[in-house]
């Protein structure tokens, strides 16, 4: 066989291992699990759950925040715990994969428009450059969330250090969007937008 199909075969295993990671980290549905829409409720009724206060499944606190709760009335199933664990292996691997210029493992984690823009980004960088390797994931947490017709979007805010060979070890805060169609099948939360934080 030649080298670059043992390239190629290697880059696909990889790319496999990456996609069945993030599928197992940012959550699927389990059994025979049935999209469900919601139900119509009276004016002023909020989402159908059980008698007694509701929790925030983002800190476990009584009242859920809007935008949680839209999501929830949607998939009763959303956890925001495992989210966050899913969001947080989803940057770990996003950067990683920047960094290697490993399109094939972007494609899937990313809306297409971000991923046009990170596939320029990595065409435009010279031959041997990498990108910014992740040292160190500080924090995160979910700051803001919405659904905007069946498009659930949830913002966390990420505090990292980056090791870039240009500028060495630099602290960065950024918010990443991450959006899912809740009428879907397929349960990816995908990278819609980055902001500084």
């Amino acid at each position: 066989m030649s080298n670059e199909l043992i390239e190629v075969l290697i880059m696909a295993a990889v790319a496999g291992l990456v996609l069945a990671r993030l599928y197992a980290v940012l959550g699927r549905r389990a059994g025979s699990e049935r999209e469900r829409a919601p139900k119509p409720q009276p004016a002023g009724a909020g989402p159908a759950r059980a008698a007694g206060p509701l929790l925030n499944p983002l800190t476990n606190q009584e009242s859920v925040e809007p935008g949680v709760a839209a999501i929830m009335a949607v998939d009763p199933h959303f956890d925001g715990e495992h989210f966050l664990r899913g969001a947080k292996a989803a940057y770990a691997l996003i950067v990683k994969a920047f960094s290697g210029r490993e399109s094939g493992a972007l494609e899937p984690l990313l809306t297409p428009q971000v991923y046009a823009v990170y596939a320029k980004a990595m065409a435009d960088r010279a031959e041997g450059e990498g990108g910014p390797e992740l040292v160190r994931l500080k924090s995160s947490e979910i700051v803001d969330s919405d659904v905007e017709g069946n498009i659930a979007q949830i913002s966390v805010r990420f505090e990292a250090e980056l090791a870039d060979g240009a500028t060495g070890v630099r602290d960065t805060k950024e918010v990443w969007l991450f959006e899912r169609d809740l009428r879907a099948r397929d349960p990816t939360w995908r990278l819609a937008g980055v902001a500084q934080a």
